[in-house]
């Protein structure tokens, strides 16, 4: 859990390990992401060490699981709906945290790129915030600290991250974040035919556009087969088009640093607009094919919302 960051995070892991094995947890904490791409599963190891340190570490694996699942009643997390977080699902986990924790010693929440939050949510979780309840603890992650209300950012315990440890190159950087998982297995050679694939896709849809559909199935189904994989080839996306992002922006690209020429070549087709919303659409995809059974009707509504006006 935690520990898996202590060489990586340190800062994170002293402040928050120390808090938990001496009773000291804050009420509200912030997270400042700093272009870290790990920050939400970092917080969530926060998260399941609190949980699993009040249950005395007894049944670990399987406390674990219900979080990452969402199956565990006193785990709440808040995403965007859209492009904002609205009023709505404040009110909602306000009514929903206003009883006692049904399984444990605490209720957490945490809310993912809290600054989507407009000013309706935002004085709604103020709220919130400024009266604290001795058993909830509120996790706020955000990837620009300046569009919160600083009356939030002084209700909470503020900790930034370390950035990204990236490698030299796209092989590396893939086995780093598949590390611990079954496809830390695969061979070097295995890896760069994965990362070539998703690449492919990539190029065939900046250049197909809509007409992309017709060729799905060579595309990827052949190639990501299982629900597993599916998320793994959407996050290799992710990464690819954060860094034309940053190569748009004149900043050093961090993960495809060895596709220097096939950044270039989709930056060009490709504004800031256009790429934050096929961003916004592939963690939508992300989190969908977890719990939808037909992914080939996800993929085919993930190749149609990225065409956006070109449908």
């Amino acid at each position: 859990m935690l520990s898996k960051y202590e060489s990586g995070q340190p800062l994170f892991y002293n402040v928050f390990m120390n808090a938990i094995l001496n009773d000291k947890l804050s009420h509200a904490y912030l997270v400042d992401s700093n272009g870290n791409s790990e920050v939400f599963e970092i917080v969530m190891s926060f998260v399941k060490e609190i949980i699993c340190h009040d249950n005395g570490n007894v049944n670990l694996e399987n406390i674990c699981q219900r979080i990452d699942d969402g199956n565990y009643l006193d785990v709440k997390v808040i995403d965007s709906d859209g492009m904002w977080i609205k009023k709505e699902q404040m009110l909602s986990l306000q009514n929903e945290f206003s009883m006692r924790p049904i399984e444990g010693k605490r209720k957490i929440y945490v809310i993912k790129s809290a600054e989507k939050m407009n000013v309706q949510t935002a004085n709604s979780i103020l709220k919130f915030l400024e009266e604290p309840v001795d058993n909830i603890i509120a996790i706020l992650i955000v990837d620009n600290i300046n569009l919160i209300l600083p009356t939030i950012i002084s209700r909470c315990q503020v900790v930034k991250l370390n950035k990204s440890e990236y490698k030299n190159n796209s092989v590396d950087n893939f086995s780093m974040i598949v590390k611990n998982s079954k496809y830390d297995t695969l061979t070097v050679q295995e890896k760069e035919s994965f990362i070539e694939k998703v690449i492919s896709f990539i190029r065939e849809f900046e250049e197909k556009k809509i007409d992309t559909l017709i060729y799905t199935k060579k595309l990827w189904h052949n190639n990501f087969g299982d629900r597993d994989i599916n998320v793994v080839a959407a996050d290799l996306i992710i990464y690819f088009y954060l860094d034309v992002i940053k190569y748009k922006s004149c900043l050093d690209v961090d993960f495809y640093k060895d596709k220097l020429d096939i950044i270039e070549e989709i930056a060009s087709k490709n504004d800031i607009d256009d790429l934050a919303k096929k961003l916004e659409y592939l963690d939508n995809f992300r989190t969908s094919v977890r719990y939808n059974l037909n992914i080939n009707l996800l993929v085919d509504k993930l190749i149609i919302d990225m065409c956006g006006d070109y449908k």
